[in-house]
């Protein structure tokens, strides 16, 4: 009777541990927070309400901006990636709405290259506009030196 009493409880202890474990993971992304770049699927993430971009390795680059962040869309709501010199770049934005006038918005956004297979970042821009759309060309690599 004791020995099934401890084994029953070992049995609750461990599946107690599973439990939080399976607790602690994230839902998986949607598709419009992966895109691919040149050869690497990256995933935006939330890391502390800050906006991260997640690389197939696990490590994180961090956007200096808020989470919630979104890539730039083209017209049929997919990430869009603007290629410029056979450098692959997308933009990733965070909107945030005023509440008291739903027209009026803060952005900030930030181009991500890829070169030679590593990431660069451009420098955080910011807009008083409620940025929609994949913009132009000018928007992916005027964020840049070339």
């Amino acid at each position: 009777m004791i020995r099934s009493s401890r084994n029953l409880m070992a049995l609750c202890c461990v599946l107690s541990s599973l439990w939080a474990c399976a607790g602690q993971q994230t839902a998986p992304a949607s598709e419009d927070q992966v895109v691919t770049l040149g050869e690497q699927r990256l995933t935006l993430g939330n890391d502390q309400q800050q906006c991260v971009l997640r690389k197939p390795d696990q490590s994180v680059l961090p956007l200096e901006m808020p989470w919630p962040c979104q890539f730039a869309v083209d017209r049929q709501g997919k990430p869009h990636v603007e290629s410029f010199n056979n450098v692959p770049i997308v933009i990733v934005l965070h909107v945030s709405v005023d509440p008291a006038n739903s027209r009026e918005c803060r952005s900030e956004y930030r181009a991500v290259r890829q070169v030679k297979g590593q990431l660069e970042p451009s420098v955080v821009a910011r807009s008083a506009s409620c940025l929609r759309g994949a913009g132009d060309q000018k928007d992916y690599t005027g964020l840049f030196i070339w």
